[in-house]
Formats: C-alpha cells, structure tokens, sequence
C-alpha cells in the first residue's frame, strides 16, 4: 500500500510539472469563448432577459379573467343560549366571474413584446462589447510581447558589445571611456526589459480575469501582429451595416409609436366589462322545524364606459398623448443624428486604416535601413573608423524604427477592431489573408 501511495504522488506530481510546462496554448477565438462562458455581466444580462421573455409571453394576462368564490353562514345568538328555542340557520355560496377588456390589451402586448426586442438588443451589445474588449487586450498583450522581444534583442546586443568591448579593453585596443559607456549602455537596459516584462504580467492578469479564469492558470497566446502586415485594402462595398445604435433608436421608435397609441386609447377608447354571479342560498329551521327550499340565483352584467375627458385639450390624458408625440418626435431626431455621425465615423476609421497600413510600408523600409545602417557601423566601429557613439545611436535608431513598426500594426488592428465593432459586422470579417 505504500509503494502504491509512493507511486501515485510521483505520478501526480509529474503531471503537475507537466501542466506547469506545458501552459494552455489560447488563440484569439478560443479567449472569445472563454471569457463568454464565465463572464458575470453575461451572465446578469441573461437574468434580465429572462424576465422580459416571461413579460412578453404573459403580456395578454390583462384580459384573464377574475375568479372568486365564496360562502358564509349565520346562527342567531338565542339558539346558542337556548337549546329548546326554534331558529333558522342560513348558509350562502355563491361564486362569480368578471372580465375587462380594453383597446389598450393591444398597446400593452406591443409594448412587451417591444421591451423584450429591446432587451435582447442590450444583451447583444453586452456580449460584443465583452468580445471586442477581450479581441483589444489579446492583442494589447501580443504588442507586449513584440516589446519584450524588441527589448531583449537589445539587451542582448548591448551585452555582446560590452562582452567585446572589455575584451578589447583588456587587450589594450580599446579606451575605458568606451568599455565604460558601453557598460553604462548594457545596464541601462536591463530595468526596461524588467519594466516592460512587469506591466506585461500585470496585464496578462487582469486577462484572465477578463476570462473568468484562476490567476494560476498557465496560459500562453498563440498570435502573431505581423499577420496583419499582409491586410489587403478594406472596401464595404455588399456589406450591410447594422449599428447597434441605430437598431436600438429604431425600436425606440417603434415603442414611441405604440405609445402614442396607446395614450390615445387611454384618451378615447371605450372599455367593456362583463360579470356572472351565482349563488345558492339555504335556510334551515331548527330542531322541529322544515327547511325550506334553497334561494338560488344567477345574474349577468354586462357593461360599457367611455372616457370623455380625453377631448379636453387641457386635461391629463390629452398632456399625456402629447408628451408621447414628443418622445417619439425625439427618437427620430436622434436617429437622423446617429445616422450621420456614424457614416463620419466609418470614413474617419477607414482613413486611419488607410493611413497605418501606408505607414507599415514606410515603416518596414526604416527597419531595413535601420538594420543595415547599424551593421555598417558596426562593421567600421570593429575596424575603429567609427567611435562607439555612433554605434550607439545607430543601434537607437533601429531600436525605435522596430518599435514604431511594431505600434503602427497594433493601431491598425484597434482601428480594425474599431470599424467591425461600429458597423455591426463579425468580429474578424477583416483579417489578413494567410
């Protein structure tokens, strides 16, 4: 039994070691998945929408109908001092059915079943908006990673100069003022790939949180920002935009619509009434006493009102049916604004896409001539036609051109992420070609 125990935590810890190795590998549409899974304002979202779908399938419970029964009895108070004494005794039973109907069963169906279209519209949005800040983080982080790197290849090169440098130095073929810059160059480094690996960790954080998932979850993003180097030029030429905004502002208005119906019903409409009563009345003599027969009766009233203050112009319900013109005057209102800002918006985005993916280009020709520029003057340093001051900025300048490189791509996926997000389209509809 003990060998067994032995071998089982062996074996467990193993896999332990094996998972802390092996983190799990998450490319973008898995964290997608992932954090709409487990993401609690989902989840709220859903309850919300739940209770609209109740509201709207009962909606017509307005026009059940109202149910009651009912029975008493009576004893006089002298037969209950006087056993010997004659008295009658009376039992009712009696049960009754009345039902309202109004023009306004119709306006308050609408009016649920229009909440509800309105709340699927905001759970919808909830679910995008999740999904679009989950796509920006993901990759937020892969631009951190890219830092990293492009900061560790520095750091790698410094080192490897300043290895060279001391070297030279203690052969004698170098001065201490360079061996001592490009030591001060090489230590500098350090903290910034150290900082830049600590705001990368404190992000990767506060994913997994976005994800619902445990801080010891080892995972690990599988992506690349140079994927996007390859996007063609983007066109919305058979594309169908669909912003939420604009959805959401029509069925305001639909709902303004319904309500100034429904005001004017309240205003105008006649309401019917209808009740059947029935009930069975005994009478009981006491003791020597006979009963006699049972009163019974059934009776049906039929009714029918209508408002006439409605005709006022000053009166409540006449405010009432104005007030809702001008919410429904105002949703209209904004829908035109909407409109417009969103076409400013889409030709404001496409010119920013435009303008980045003209700037890679520029950009990926600066990292060549970077590159090639620091090899020459490394070249001519090793020969000693150039000091290490050159090197140095020669190396700064291929550092920031990688950077800037690196940030271009990482604006023209927001600005991506941006349109598909405005337009209403998929998540991803405009990717690179692979």
């Amino acid at each position: 039994m003990k060998k067994f125990l032995t071998c089982l935590f062996v074996l467990l810890k193993g896999l332990s070691l094996f998972a802390a190795e092996n983190p799990r590998l998450l490319t973008i549409d898995d964290a997608v998945k992932l954090a709409l899974e487990n993401n609690i304002s989902i989840e709220r979202n859903q309850i919300t929408l739940r209770g609209l779908e109740r509201a709207k399938n009962h909606s017509w419970n307005s026009v059940s109908p109202s149910i009651s029964v009912g029975a008493s009895a009576g004893v006089p108070i002298d037969a209950l001092s006087d056993s010997e004494s004659k008295y009658s005794a009376k039992i009712d039973l009696s049960a009754s059915l009345s039902l309202s109907l109004t023009a306004n069963l119709y306006t308050s169906v609408q009016t649920a079943k229009l909440n509800y279209e309105l709340g699927k519209l905001s759970f919808d949005d909830a679910v995008r908006s999740v999904e679009l800040s989950v796509r920006q983080t993901f990759y937020g982080l892969l631009y951190e990673k890219e830092n990293i790197s492009v900061q560790e290849k520095n750091l790698s090169t410094l080192r490897t100069q300043y290895s060279s440098n001391a070297s030279k130095y203690n052969a004698g073929r170098l001065s201490e003022i360079d061996l001592l810059s490009s030591e001060v160059s090489y230590k500098n480094q350090i903290p910034t790939v150290e900082s830049a690996n600590t705001a990368y960790l404190n992000d990767l954080a506060s994913f997994k949180q976005l994800l619902g998932l445990e801080q010891s979850a080892e995972i690990e993003l599988s992506g690349n920002l140079d994927e996007m180097i390859r996007l063609e030029e983007i066109s919305l030429d058979g594309i169908e935009i669909s912003s939420s905004k604009i959805k959401n502002l029509e069925k305001k208005i639909e709902a303004g619509k319904n309500a100034v119906l429904s005001a004017r019903f309240s205003a105008y409409a006649p309401s019917l009434n209808a009740s059947v009563k029935f009930s069975d009345g005994s009478w009981y003599t006491g003791y020597d006493g006979t009963a006699p027969d049972a009163t019974k009766s059934t009776s049906l009233t039929l009714s029918a009102s209508i408002p006439l203050d409605g005709i006022l112009p000053w009166s409540s319900k006449s405010d009432s049916i104005a007030s809702a013109k001008d919410s429904l005057e105002d949703y209209e209102l904004q829908l035109k604004n909407v409109r417009t800002d969103l076409q400013l918006s889409v030709d404001s985005v496409l010119r920013s896409i435009k303008q980045s993916q003209s700037a890679i280009k520029s950009k990926q020709a600066n990292v060549n001539l970077a590159q090639r520029s620091y090899n020459l003057t490394w070249n001519a340093y090793t020969h000693g036609t150039k000091d290490y001051l050159a090197v140095q900025t020669s190396l700064n300048s291929l550092l920031s051109a990688q950077l800037s490189l690196k940030n271009e791509i990482y604006n023209l996926i927001k600005s991506i992420l941006s349109l598909e997000n405005t337009i209403g389209v998929k998540f991803g509809t405009f990717s690179a070609k692979k």
